[in-house]
């Protein structure tokens, strides 16, 4: 065997080992329900509701499933083990892998998701993927416990104040602000929902610029959030200005309460290009 043909010999071995060589591939999937049971759902004028994703934040309280996808090629898997903030939750190499996390147990802020795997030897190889979601908290559990008691054991109410609401902000600022003075500024992303009594099921809201009614939402389940944010480009998003945002919530059955009101300044997005 010459020198030249001994060398390709030794190459095209290599290549064959390489190529039985397989690093798992991950691909983590989270699910957002609420503790309805319901997905956990957005609203921003103007476009469908769509359902929660990476850039949104889960109301503590909410069902977060973990469910990965894992390929392994033409290797056997070996193992896979599953985390939070480094606490294992599963190590079942047999699918699907579903782990569902009860966030009521979270502290706000950012939570950490691990899944790693691994194939079986010989040609043994593993890989970690991760992903955070951000918990919020649910500001206003001790008002709707007051309530809930108060249409228990209270005097009777009017339909009035059955279906009466208030507009919030998950921005705490904003929030602060809204509670103050009614009225708040929106430099990004904001998300806002509504506050209201346990005979309340769905809403609906309105923008308003200049004294004209300007976007007018379809029926949403209560716990929908309203997602507002200063338009750049050609993208989604509110023209700088002011505007009013105004919610009138129902009891699911055709009745409406009165309209709650909040003054919103857009502030301009192109700005902060």
């Amino acid at each position: 065997m010459t020198l030249a043909a001994a060398w390709f010999c030794c190459v095209y071995g290599q290549v064959q080992a390489a190529e039985e060589v397989y690093i798992p591939g991950i691909k983590i999937v989270l699910e957002v329900r609420t503790p309805q049971g319901d997905l956990r759902s957005f609203q921003r004028p103007g476009s469908r509701p769509t359902y929660w994703d990476p850039d949104l934040p889960v109301v503590k309280g909410d069902k977060v499933t973990i469910a990965p996808m894992i390929a392994t090629g033409k290797a056997e898997l070996g193992a896979v083990k599953i985390r939070l903030n480094n606490e294992q939750l599963s190590d079942s190499t047999e699918p699907p892998w579903r782990v569902e996390v009860d966030t009521s147990r979270l502290e706000p802020g950012y939570h950490l998701v691990e899944v790693w795997a691994a194939t079986k030897p010989p040609h043994s190889r593993d890989k970690t993927a991760t992903t955070t979601f951000l918990v919020v908290p649910e500001n206003d559990t001790l008002l709707r416990a007051l309530q809930e008691g108060a249409a228990e054991s209270g005097p009777p109410v009017s339909q009035e104040e059955r279906l009466a609401s208030s507009i919030r902000s998950r921005e705490a600022k904003v929030d602060q602000e809204l509670t103050t003075s009614s009225s708040a500024a929106v430099s990004g992303p904001t998300l806002f929902f509504v506050s209201a009594g346990p005979a309340a099921k769905e809403f609906f809201y309105t923008i308003s610029r200049e004294g004209r009614v300007s976007y007018t939402s379809p029926r949403l389940p209560l716990l929908t959030h309203i997602m507002l944010e200063p338009a750049k480009g050609e993208g989604q998003g509110q023209a700088p200005g002011d505007l009013i945002l105004t919610v009138r919530v129902g009891d699911g059955e055709g009745r409406f309460g009165p309209p709650a009101w909040v003054s919103i300044k857009i502030e301009d997005g192109e700005k902060g290009k």
